[in-house]
């Protein structure tokens, strides 16, 4: 299915964008009151833009959630506006969707109901008394006319987390947060509807297949004062600066509904399951909301009078954190041969410590809001479709094989089948291969790059070959132009293992972003640490469900850890050989592991992405300089490889001695200078004693890869190396080849 958007910029129409893509659901984008980030302009009131629109993208859906901008009391101070906006813009909606045999999803208000007699049905008589209702109105009577088998959706009170936008909720958090009273009326009922749950329910109506008027909405019926004050309570707001208030009082120029709000015996039919409770709603707000303010430490509102005694304390308390870090964990200065001069480590500042007790202070424990935040960073920073946050790095490589060999993909990996693969690897990197039953083909790597020998590849595949599993070794990109050759013309799946490789580029375009899946781990060691943690880089559509899966214990249900009946149909399910209305967040439909690491971990992540870019210089600087002063000693030393096709963002630098010279020696040399060194992971894997015995093929010869095992060692290029520490490297490889 293929869906648009229109009106994505909103608050309704963002939702749907997002639920849509976590559904893997092609979905193209139109906002044109707000920019909205990948959506393109277009203005429903030009019927021509709107018949361009779809004759170009040929959609099986049409979501139209167009609104004017300033809501009900702009109507009605504007009505020709409404009027074109509200009306001539859904005609041409519909009638375009006609033309182009799409089914048209409409969303309309309870405000086409005089308010006299609800909560409203969908059959009852409307009477609106407002231009925003009479709008509606007439722009469902149009979609009814236009459209083939439509679907209307009539909700109300929809409510979410956008800084952009004046819903209700975002009224709260401006005025409480900022210590002023607010005002809302005690005698306007309606059902409170979170957007997200809104577009999820839209979804499932249209896959199901759903015509007609459909009431869409939350399951309790409440005035609006109370919902006011559920949620400040829910943002950590005082609800006692909510003021119920008549609405004759408001002084708003548009007539409302009072007794308004809709029935939901249809839509509890259709789905199977009651809507969603403004409980639950609220826990899900409130994750948006969490995700979206803690950055930092910064406080969650204008920090004025209304803030909380507890919010108040924990400003406190993070303002001493920072002060804690200058006086604990300020790095010392550096002494030659006294310091240790590391090979890779943990470089922070106070803005770690202070996100690390924020999220402790909430207690969420699992991954939470932090995490979220996490995720959303790494996405925008690299432009790939999905980020799923696992608990290692060595997780990530096993759940990207496991989502690989899913049931739920088309065309699964299968025991028996064979996945080319480098000889000096991480063990990590192999042994999903091995545990998958998977058949490993080892292929020689190169001295000087210490990646897989791209002219090998092709020659390695066989009648069983099915993916590739390549580290960009050290930081340094394989060769992906091969690479990406070889996979399109042989059909074959690509795992970037990029766990060393974080920001790194291949003709301008992100490491980890060419493979079907790619992996990152956040080791201390890594570009950036959350201590432990890794991600698993989704630029296949059709896998973001999968990898999420496999890492939430392989469940099909894709609520967030505490929440409950995302899907709107919990116990409305038949799937596999269960009975009708098996819970659905105990039905498992791959197979999986508790892969997440914590919140507070996430927290550290986000303080850590925000210094990524310039971890990525310092260690283009620091690698740049050790090249340039090891160059006079190339006799004795071979040094890396650089292909003028890729940016590397260099985890260490890799040098082979050459004959003549002893590496142990050498090693042993910058060792007794108190300067770290390591070997190239495992040199050749087959080597190490856990893995003499698995079952492999190799293809061709592994010379190379045991003179890496040999002869090849590297040192540290991390942020944490100062001036002074790389001087001292460069001394110490002075005096041995004296």
């Amino acid at each position: 299915m293929k869906a648009l958007v229109v009106g994505a910029s909103g608050l309704v129409g963002g939702a749907l964008v997002r639920v849509l893509e976590r559904s893997g659901i092609e979905v193209a984008a139109a906002g044109h009151s707000r920019a909205s980030g990948g959506a393109f302009a277009l203005d429903v009131r030009d019927a021509e833009a709107v018949e361009r629109a779809l004759a170009d993208i040929k959609p099986d859906v049409v979501f139209l959630a167009v609104n004017v901008p300033g809501g009900v009391d702009r109507c009605e101070e504007r009505p020709d506006e409404a009027y074109v906006v509200n009306v001539a813009g859904t005609t041409h909606v519909a009638a375009a969707a006609a033309t182009h045999g799409a089914t048209l999803v409409y969303y309309s208000t309870d405000y086409i109901f005089d308010g006299t007699s609800g909560p409203y049905a969908e059959d009852h008589a409307a009477h609106p008394v407002s231009v925003y209702g009479r709008t509606k109105l007439e722009a469902e009577q149009a979609v009814l006319k236009l459209a083939p088998r439509p679907l209307i959706v009539r909700t109300t009170a929809v409510y979410g987390w956008d800084r952009a936008s004046r819903n209700f909720a975002m009224q709260v958090w401006e005025r409480l947060g900022a210590g002023q009273p607010l005002r809302a009326p005690d005698d306007q009922l309606c059902n409170p509807t979170l957007a997200e749950y809104l577009a999820e329910a839209s979804v499932r109506l249209v896959q199901q297949g759903v015509a007609g008027v459909v009431n869409v909405v939350g399951k309790e019926r409440v005035s609006r004062v109370e919902l006011g004050r559920q949620l400040a309570r829910a943002m950590a707001l005082d609800p006692a600066l909510i003021t119920p208030t008549p609405t004759s009082e408001l002084g708003q120029k548009a007539a409302r509904p009072l007794q308004g709000g809709l029935k939901t015996d249809k839509l509890t039919a259709l789905l199977g399951t009651e809507p969603l409770d403004l409980a639950e709603s609220l826990k899900r707000f409130r994750r948006q909301w969490r995700a979206d303010t803690h950055t930092t430490g910064a406080p969650k509102a204008g920090g004025g009078a209304g803030t909380t005694e507890a919010e108040q304390l924990k400003q406190e308390i993070l303002a001493k954190v920072r002060r804690y870090w200058e006086v604990a964990h300020r790095p010392a200065p550096f002494v030659p041969i006294k310091s240790r001069v590391n090979y890779a480590g943990r470089v922070y500042g106070p803005e770690e410590l202070v996100n690390l007790v924020d999220a402790s202070l909430d207690f969420w424990l699992t991954l939470g809001p932090w995490g979220d935040l996490f995720e959303a960073k790494l996405r925008k920073y690299l432009g790939c479709r999905d980020v799923v946050l696992v608990n290692s790095g060595s997780t990530a490589d096993l759940a990207a094989v496991m989502a690989l060999m899913s049931p739920l993909l088309d065309r699964p990996l299968c025991p028996g089948d064979e996945v080319i693969t480098p000889a000096v690897t991480f063990p990590t990197t192999l042994v999903p291969l091995v545990h998958g039953g998977l058949l490993p083909v080892f292929v020689d790597c190169e001295v000087g790059t210490y990646n897989v020998n791209p002219r090998l590849l092709e020659g390695a595949i066989g009648p069983r070959t099915r993916a590739l599993m390549v580290p960009h070794t050290l930081g340094n990109p394989c060769d992906l132009d091969v690479v990406m050759d070889l996979v399109k013309r042989h059909d074959l799946y690509l795992i970037e293992d990029a766990c060393d490789a974080l920001g790194g580029t291949w003709r301008g375009k992100p490491l980890g972003t060419f493979g079907d899946l790619a992996t990152l781990s956040f080791f201390p060691a890594h570009h950036i640490t959350m201590g432990e943690g890794g991600a698993v880089l989704v630029n296949n559509p059709k896998l973001a469900k999968i990898v999420r899966s496999v890492r939430d214990w392989g469940r099909a249900c894709w609520c967030a850890p505490g929440e409950s009946n995302t899907c709107g149909k919990r116990f409305g399910w038949q799937l596999g050989e269960l009975p009708r209305g098996y819970d659905h967040k105990y039905i498992y439909s791959t197979l999986g592991y508790n892969f997440k690491p914590t919140d507070m971990q996430a927290a550290i992540g986000v303080a850590q992405l925000d210094r990524l870019r310039d971890f990525i210089e310092r260690r283009r600087q620091n690698f740049e300089r050790l090249y340039h002063a090891l160059a006079p000693f190339q006799d004795g030393l071979i040094l890396p490889t650089l292909d003028p096709r890729a940016d590397p963002s260099w985890f260490g630098f890799p040098i082979t001695v050459r004959a003549g010279v002893s590496r142990n020696e050498l090693v042993q040399r910058l060792e007794t200078a108190n300067i770290e060194t390591r070997q190239v992971f495992g040199g050749n894997i087959l080597k190490q004693p856990g893995y003499r015995d698995i079952p492999r093929r190799i293809h061709g010869t592994l010379a190379e890869t045991d003179r890496i095992m040999r002869d090849t060692f590297f040192v540290g290029v991390y942020p944490g190396l100062s001036d002074g520490m790389l001087e001292h490297v460069v001394a110490t490889v002075r005096s041995f080849f004296r």
